[in-house]
């Protein structure tokens, strides 16, 4: 009896100890698995930042291959919410329901209707004319609007490209809209009037201009540049 009691005994504390080994082993598979999601969620935000850096410069080459003999650069309607099937039907339509400048680039085959589009918004850029002086002139420049960020992703945009463009300036700008310098398409022979201007001094929102740069990680991470705490941070990149 004592002999089967102490098989018993033991038979007991090996089942005690495998359903130890199982809770461990459950606890190391969920911290593995939250360790994937967290890095996979990076990995994401990483390709869509690059996708975004890389689209823009893209649109830059294009806008400037395409307007450079313009009498300036033209207004846009608001792409707004606009998918990418609605920009490729609208590029094959007869009366296009979305004039501006990137429909103009996909007719050219300037630009692709993925390289249209900010990732983080998931909608087209929003792009339109800027005067190059301190006041309302002619659009001699233009600008490109990533909105949709988060904080760190737009304090991560200007970090990475700040330093290529001519004017940067930040705005709370959900997804699904347009930010405050939207300027609908001029009727030709008119131009478009921008309300953009990039010849100012920097101040507050606005880091880089033609006139100075101030831009340094400082002022980047400051209090009054990508100032909402959610994702609805806008970056404006202007180029002339």
């Amino acid at each position: 009896m004592e002999k089967k009691a102490a098989q018993y005994r033991e038979l007991k504390k090996q089942k005690g100890v495998t359903l130890l080994e199982i809770i461990i082993v459950l606890g190391i598979i969920g911290i593995i698995a939250a360790g994937v999601v967290i890095l996979a969620q990076r990995a994401f935000a990483s390709q869509d930042m690059t996708d975004v850096v890389d689209n823009s410069n893209t649109i830059r080459v294009a806008m400037t291959e395409v307007y450079r003999d313009a009498n300036g650069y033209p207004g846009s309607t608001s792409l707004a919410g606009i998918t990418k099937a609605q920009l490729d039907a609208d590029k094959a339509a007869t009366s296009p329901s979305y004039p501006g400048p990137v429909l103009t680039m996909l007719k050219m085959g300037k630009l692709t209707s993925s390289e249209a589009f900010n990732n983080f918004s998931n909608e087209p850029f929003e792009i339109g004319p800027a005067g190059i002086g301190a006041t309302a002139d002619k659009p001699k420049g233009f600008y490109i609007a990533v909105n949709g960020l988060s904080q760190e992703e737009c304090r991560n945009l200007i970090s990475q490209t700040g330093s290529e463009w001519d004017y940067v300036e930040t705005q709370v700008v959900a997804a699904g809209a347009n930010t405050s310098y939207l300027v609908a398409p001029a009727i030709s022979p008119a131009v478009a009037v921008p309300t953009l201007v990039m010849g100012v001094d920097p101040s507050g929102s606005i880091v880089k201009t033609l006139k100075k740069d101030t831009l340094t990680p400082d002022i980047i991470t400051g209090s009054t540049v990508c100032t909402d705490q959610g994702s609805a941070n806008a970056v404006i990149l202007g180029s002339r």
